[in-house]
């Protein structure tokens, strides 16, 4: 039993927590004011017809003339005079339904009103802010089932008699300390009657976890529920069975939250935080940064790691976590807020790709096109940081830029561009790394032998080469083409005529170099057949 004062309205509320007709055999506790009669009392506060002898006989009294001012009646609550009430939905998120009498499921929406007999439903990642007559409000999370079974005004005053039955999944209650005499939530397993508190409630079909974070909730189940109500005061959980509810322990601490990033620019969402100096896994909320009771994501994880698939719309939020020891009690909350900003999307980089070697003196940027875009923003640097950029240009409304860069390696990213201005989150930067190519070849004397005249090129080492042979200079038609491992190639007999000789150097990463200026053969008929024009021993 749990005893408190309602001084204002010269009322003690007397909360009898127990199971089946002992929760509605409970009574008020009513504290005689200057000049009540138990006539008086009766009309007030009972209902039509109710007889103020009933009153007398509950209390012993034996001068109904003398009530004392100070003294406390007992009054059923089975006689107080009662007015429905109803509820305020104040937010909801996802995919929120509420059968009405039996009724079929409806979608429920912010604003609507709910009346006893009414039952809320929450869907994955879906949740309802509540809130009741006395200003008490329950956020339901996701995967709850919650049925209103009373909620009633009581006699004439501002008391409200409140009683909800949590059957499955999570309900965060707070009860302000000037609210109802008659708070009650029940679930499978155990009744809660609560004052003036803020605490959690998480039922099972075979068990409900308890945590409290200000104030006191009674919790009886079992058998003797009504007898063996146990008080969780403040900064305590406790677990409850058929069998009754197990002594409270310490809530765990707050994790620490400062490795969260204050700014998000990726999807899908992923949080990290610092882990616990104890605990098996975390449970993380994600909640509106603008209505405070407002829960968009939820989750269990096994890791200080929170990640959901769930598509979330920029805007700022509140991230809240707590561990969660082995037993499945959570602790502490911690929060931090955040920005999501991961809107409009980047192009995705298409050329070069990332650590590209171009040998090119102008280099071609290439993205793809985003349908949300006006026009994108280009960096290139020459340091992965951007604080210099060489290139920072946000106005380029096609999906390719060319731009000359010099010998090294250079970053590059993109953003993209909202007609409005709007510009959304960088791209992953990539590298680019323009290389001199490889030079020509430098020639050598050739050498005539008895097979025909041996040709030799400056070698690099690791290098490996190209040779064309043709009839013109421009090598449309191409009589000999061959790659070569050694820096010399063997011109056999050939028909007699004019012939060009070109090379080019591969170097050891597959790099292909320019081919050097042709050289020019001319084939004679005499003995001395090979000419070779002093001319074309000039390689470029």
């Amino acid at each position: 039993m749990v005893v408190v004062s309602l001084a204002r309205i010269g009322v003690v509320a007397t909360v009898l927590v127990g199971t089946g007709a002992g929760a509605a055999d409970g009574s008020w506790a009513y504290r005689v004011q200057v000049g009540d009669t138990l006539i008086g009392i009766s009309q007030r506060w009972l209902v039509p017809g109710a007889d103020w002898r009933d009153l007398r006989r509950v209390n012993r009294i034996a001068n109904v003339r003398r009530l004392v001012p100070g003294s406390v009646l007992q009054v059923p609550l089975a006689l107080l005079r009662r007015q429905a009430l109803m509820a305020e939905v104040l937010h909801t998120h996802g995919e929120v339904s509420v059968q009405k009498s039996g009724g079929a499921m409806l979608g429920l929406t912010s604003g609507a009103k709910l009346s006893a007999g009414d039952l809320v439903r929450t869907g994955p990642q879906s949740s309802a802010a509540l809130r009741f007559a006395d200003g008490s409000r329950v956020l339901l999370r996701p995967g709850s089932v919650l049925r209103i079974e009373r909620m009633v005004r009581l006699g004439d005053s501002e008391a409200v008699d409140t009683e909800l039955r949590l059957d499955e999944g999570g309900a965060d209650t707070r009860v302000p300390k000037l609210s109802s005499p008659r708070f009650e939530i029940r679930t499978p397993v155990v009744n809660l009657g609560v004052r003036g508190t803020d605490f959690r409630t998480r039922a099972e079909p075979t068990r409900t976890a308890v945590e409290v974070i200000e104030g006191i909730v009674a919790g009886s189940a079992g058998p003797a529920a009504a007898a063996a109500a146990r008080s969780i005061e403040a900064g305590f959980g406790a677990l409850a069975s058929p069998t009754g509810v197990a002594s409270p322990s310490p809530l765990m601490a707050a994790p620490d939250l400062q490795a969260v990033a204050s700014r998000i620019d990726r999807l899908p969402l992923r949080l990290s935080w610092q882990a616990a100096a104890s605990g098996t896994s975390y449970r993380a909320q994600v909640f509106d940064g603008t209505e405070s009771d407002r829960l968009v994501l939820d989750g269990l994880f096994d890791n200080p790691s929170a990640r959901w698939a769930d598509d979330l719309p920029d805007g700022r939020y509140r991230l809240q976590v707590r561990a969660v020891d082995a037993s499945g009690l959570e602790g502490r909350d911690a929060s931090t807020t955040f920005t999501l900003k991961a809107r409009p999307e980047p192009p995705f980089l298409t050329r070069p790709r990332a650590a590209e070697r171009s040998a090119d003196e102008t280099v071609l940027f290439a993205w793809t096109r985003n349908a949300a875009s006006a026009r994108y923003r280009l960096q290139v640097a020459d340091t992965p940081d951007f604080i210099a950029p060489r290139l920072d240009r946000n106005d380029i409304a096609a999906s390719e830029h060319l731009m000359p860069l010099p010998v090294g390696t250079h970053h590059w990213r993109m953003a993209s561009i909202r007609a409005d201005g709007d510009m959304g989150p960088w791209s992953d930067a990539q590298t680019v790394v323009r290389i001199a190519p490889p030079p020509a070849p430098a020639p050598q004397p050739p050498q005539t032998t008895d097979d025909g005249v041996l040709l030799m090129w400056a070698g690099t080492a690791g290098a490996r080469y190209q040779l064309q042979v043709a009839h013109d200079d421009r090598f449309a038609e191409l009589l000999h083409d061959e790659r070569l491992e050694a820096a010399q190639w063997l011109l056999r007999q050939p028909e007699p005529g004019r012939y060009f000789v070109r090379v080019r150097s591969i170097d050891a990463d597959g790099f292909v170099g320019p081919f050097g200026a042709p050289q020019q053969v001319e084939v004679k008929g005499s003995n001395w057949w090979w000419l070779l024009l002093p001319a074309a021993l000039l390689l470029l």
